[in-house]
């Protein structure tokens, strides 16, 4: 249940990010939020956004329930990621 709530957060934030750029920063978002540290998340594909403590607060959660997958898990996510950009 904590997956689903966190994959239907990371899917809420991907629509959110506009129609224009979303072409560009979700792609690399979702693999920087399977393979990076929240570090680089905040650094790299969304940095050109404004966050609020609340929102960081929501990814650096996300992120730890991401890095709690197994690495069979991410690899399969990462392929799926890969397949259909």
């Amino acid at each position: 249940m904590k997956l689903t709530g966190a994959l239907l957060i990371a899917t809420v934030l991907c629509s959110s990010l506009g129609a224009g750029s979303a072409h560009e920063v979700v792609p690399s978002f979702l693999q920087t939020l399977l393979e990076g540290s929240a570090e680089q998340l905040y650094a790299g594909p969304i940095s050109q956004y404004h966050l609020d403590d609340l929102t960081r607060a929501a990814l650096t959660a996300l992120k730890e329930c991401i890095d709690e997958l197994s690495p069979e898990h991410v690899k399969a996510l990462i392929s799926l990621l890969v397949t259909h950009s």
